[in-house]
């Protein structure tokens, strides 16, 4: 609409510019072709009555004679010339303006002498078979045509952003609607299930913000259900799979009784068992989540020390790890989190290098001017650019041969997600400079803004 505006503007500024272009111009030429005609008439008619009283030469007359500043006066008599100006003389006049006026016939002509725009008015003298000249510089026209130029052009220039800014400011108060509704969808999109239209008291927007606020309030109780079905049953499954980790424990203590194939079973069984252990606590935390029951305790948390200390622990139970490397502004670089979150987004990034990206290569702590950074790079292939918003979805894999044999589930990353955004954060995946993929993790200062 304000581009329509804005053309339609442009446009009638352009039709009104020409049309006072024409108009003044004309007027201005007119004006002008009138006074110098009259000065001419005038001057021929004093020449005329001269040359039949005695007395005076032409030369004589001529510098007589009433002119404009910068005008030249012409006689011809037969053969003869005689001007008021060296600079300007018979040959300077057009042929067909003097052969016009020659043979009887008054005329007049615009043309240029040395780039200067020149009229010249020719009238006969009557019986004698002269003619009387009268050139007129027309530099004075030139600059007003010029200067009503540049007033017309700037006005047309100065149309386009005067109607973006009036039609801006006149589309604004249909366009706000629209702009609520829209930050609002952006806002369930992106999981804020408690985000609502506000009508404001606008009576045209109250139809579409009850129709959307009742969708979304319908969507956040399917989405809750169905959370809370989740919980319930990873709930329930605690039971049995205590019972089964009971049970596993008891063959474990007997597993030299066993025979070959029974111990190999056994092994199979306890990996599968461990798995689906992780599996549903896993579940558990997600559906709490979805639920709305996981409210992140933040507090002020040192996060090289932090971080250090779940590398350490990762060692001391025998797991990989990989060395931490503090970048010098980052060494008492201080965070706004959740340390059981926090402990387990590191755990989450490093057992998915682990399995999927061929081992933990780095580890880094680094700090900006209003968030630190944790980065985590692998040694694997990397991640696709198309794959790496993907990867951060419930149960989802790589599609490449390793992440393919991998036995998790696909719920780490996803948890890492929703820790970092339940502390303030955004979470990231990018090529590692040595080849890997690096996974960053980004959490406000404590005196962030």
């Amino acid at each position: 609409m304000t581009l329509a505006f804005t053309a339609v503007a442009v446009v009638l500024s352009l039709v009104l510019s020409v049309g006072v272009w024409l108009a003044v111009s004309r007027y201005l030429l007119l004006g002008r072709e009138r006074a110098t005609l009259a000065q001419t008439t005038a001057n021929a008619a004093q020449v005329q009555r001269a040359a039949a009283a005695e007395g005076l030469s032409p030369e004589q007359l001529l510098s007589q004679l009433p002119r404009e500043s910068g005008s030249t006066s012409l006689i011809a008599e037969g053969d003869r010339w005689i001007t008021s100006s060296l600079g300007f003389g018979r040959d300077d006049l057009p042929t067909a303006l003097r052969r016009t006026v020659l043979e009887g016939t008054p005329a007049r002509q615009r043309f240029s002498v040395d780039g200067r725009t020149v009229l010249a008015i020719g009238l006969p003298l009557g019986e004698s078979g002269g003619a009387y000249f009268e050139v007129f510089p027309l530099d004075e026209l030139d600059d007003t045509y010029r200067v009503l130029a540049g007033v017309l052009a700037a006005a047309v220039l100065a149309v386009v952003p005067a109607s973006l800014l009036v039609g801006s400011w006149a589309t604004r108060p249909t366009l706000r609607p629209l702009d609520r509704v829209a930050a609002a969808a952006a806002a369930v999109a992106a999981g804020d299930l408690s985000a609502r239209i506000d009508p404001e008291g606008d009576p045209a927007l109250v139809p579409i913000a009850r129709s959307f606020n009742t969708t979304v309030t319908a969507l956040e109780e399917r989405v809750r259900s169905d959370a809370r079905f989740a919980a319930d049953v990873s709930h329930e499954l605690r039971s049995p799979l205590t019972t089964m980790l009971g049970a596993l424990a008891l063959l474990v203590e007997h597993e030299q009784d066993l025979p070959e194939d029974g111990r190999e079973g056994l092994a199979l069984l306890q990996a599968e068992v461990t798995r689906f252990e992780r599996l549903v606590a896993d579940l558990l935390e997600i559906s709490r989540g979805d639920a709305g029951s996981a409210d992140a305790v933040l507090e002020e948390v040192n996060l090289p020390a932090l971080v250090r200390e779940s590398l350490s622990r990762r060692r001391i139970d025998g797991r990989a790890s990989a060395p931490l490397t503090v970048a010098p502004d980052a060494a008492d670089v201080v965070v706004l989190a959740d340390k059981r979150r926090l402990e387990r987004v590191i755990g989450n990034l490093v057992e998915n290098a682990d399995k999927h990206g061929g081992g933990v290569t780095a580890v880094r702590v680094e700090a900006g001017p209003d968030e630190a950074r944790l980065l985590v790079d692998d040694a694997g292939p990397g991640i696709p650019e198309r794959e790496r918003s993907r990867v951060f979805e419930r149960f989802a894999r790589g599609r490449d041969t390793n992440r393919a044999r991998t036995d998790g589930a696909g719920l780490g990353l996803s948890l890492v997600t929703r820790h970092v955004a339940a502390m303030g954060g955004r979470v990231s995946v990018t090529d590692s400079p040595e080849g890997g993929a690096r996974f960053t993790v980004r959490l406000p200062l404590q005196d962030a803004p």
